[in-house]
């Protein structure tokens, strides 16, 4: 399999694999889909799919006769052409314009983004929010709030309680003791 780009040079990777700069070749041995992912700077980055099928000597049947009882070495090679794209340099305002289409959209969606007058560090709230009598979030809607913390626990008739006293390690597999 051989790999070309237009420009040259572009870093190669097939199924997530490295396989080095274009023009280059690698060979494969199953048929099927591959992802191609060409790098390179100043160009846009291009990955896809391309589905290699195989050719009809190698249909079950006809590849036993084919592989077996062929007089000569059968080679299927197959070339990849890429064109790279030239990136798109974006100019300031065209970035600001999209950040505001961006922060509009997300507005629309009821995220809480702080408009771009507030000082860094402040948070737009949504219209319906309350705030709990502790200065907290209320609780989420459907929940049920937390009884307070009950004072020292009392011992529970009937159960073991836990004396003081520093406690001995267990050791699952004890050693004999020394003679």
């Amino acid at each position: 399999m051989t790999i070309r780009s237009n420009p040259p040079g572009a870093q190669v990777y097939i199924d997530k694999y490295e396989i080095g700069r274009t023009p280059c070749s690698v060979g494969f041995v199953y048929y099927g889909k591959r992802e191609f992912k060409l790098v390179k700077d100043g160009f846009e980055t291009l990955t896809t799919a391309k589905m290699i099928f195989p050719p009809w000597y190698e249909y079950i049947g006809i590849d036993l006769i084919s592989e077996n009882f062929s007089p000569f070495e059968i080679r299927d090679e197959r070339t990849f052409d890429f064109q790279l794209i030239p990136m798109q340099v974006v100019g300031p305002q065209q970035l600001i314009d999209r950040g505001e289409n961006l922060r509009q959209a997300t507005r629309a969606e009821g995220l809480a983004i702080p408009p771009p007058s507030s000082p860094p560090g402040s948070v737009t709230l949504p219209r319906n929010f309350v705030p709990a009598p502790s200065g907290g979030y209320p609780p989420p809607p459907g929940s049920f709030p937390l009884p307070p913390p009950a004072g020292p626990t009392q011992p529970q008739p009937g159960f073991a309680q836990p004396q003081p006293g520093p406690v001995p390690p267990r050791n699952r597999y004890p050693l004999p003791a020394p003679q």
